[in-house]
C-alpha cells in the first residue's frame, strides 16, 4: 500500500507539470498587440479573437472582457456592446481586482446608452442619427441608411467608416461614397468597400 503522503506527493508534481491554466506568454502578447493597435475597431476584432480562445483562464477572460469594455466605452464605439463585457467580467469574476474599475465603467456605460437611446426618440438629421447609431455599436443599419440616401458622410464619419472598413480607397467598379451635393477632397476616389449592398 502506497503511504498517504507519497500519493500527495505524486500529486503536487502532476499538479505542477500541468502549470496554471491559460494561454501563457501569447496571452500577454496578444494584450499588448490590442492596446498598442491605433485603429479601435482592428483592436476590438483582436480581444474578440481573443476571447474565442476556449484556453483561456478566468482571470485572463475577465482581463479581456474588462479591457474590451473599456475600449468600447470609449474609442470603440459601442456602448451596448461595453455595457455587455463589463456584465459578463463582473459575473464571471465577481472578487476580480479589476472589479471597482468594471462598475465604475458599466455605469458611465449605462447612463451613455439611456442618454443616446433617449435622444433616438427625437427628430434627428441623419448624421445625428447615424452617429447616435455608430456610437451605440450599430454598424451596418446605419451605413445602409447613408448608402440608400445618397448622401456622404461627414468628414468624422468617413474616418470612423474607414476604420470600420466599411469605406476604401481606389477600387474601380464599386459604388462611390459620393453621389449628391459638393466634392468634398477628402471624398475624392473613395467607395463603399463593405457591409449591405457592397
Amino acid at each position: 500500500m502506497i503511504p498517504l503522503c507519497a500519493l500527495m506527493l505524486v500529486a503536487l508534481l502532476a499538479a505542477c507539470a500541468t502549470g496554471p491554466a491559460g494561454m501563457g506568454p501569447a496571452f500577454q502578447t496578444a494584450m499588448s498587440d490590442a492596446r498598442s493597435d491605433t485603429n479601435p475597431y482592428a483592436a476590438d476584432a483582436t480581444l474578440s479573437e481573443l476571447l474565442s480562445n476556449a484556453s483561456l483562464s478566468d482571470d485572463q477572460r475577465a482581463r479581456v472582457l474588462y479591457a474590451r469594455g473599456s475600449l468600447r466605452r470609449q474609442a470603440g464605439d459601442n456602448r451596448r456592446g461595453a455595457v455587455e463585457d463589463f456584465e459578463a467580467m463582473l459575473k464571471l469574476a465577481p472578487n476580480h481586482p479589476l472589479v471597482p474599475n468594471a462598475k465604475e465603467e458599466l455605469a458611465f456605460a449605462r447612463t451613455d446608452v439611456e442618454t443616446i437611446e433617449a435622444g433616438l426618440k427625437r427628430m434627428l438629421s441623419l448624421t445625428q442619427w447615424f452617429d447616435s447609431m455608430w456610437v451605440l455599436g450599430e454598424r451596418d443599419v446605419p451605413v445602409a441608411r447613408y448608402r440608400k440616401s445618397g448622401l456622404s458622410p461627414n468628414e468624422a464619419e468617413i474616418v470612423k467608416l474607414a476604420a470600420a472598413g466599411f469605406v476604401c480607397r481606389d477600387a474601380g467598379g464599386k459604388t462611390p461614397v459620393y453621389t449628391l451635393g459638393d466634392m468634398r477632397p477628402d471624398l475624392e476616389s473613395l467607395h463603399w468597400c463593405s457591409g449591405p449592398g457592397a
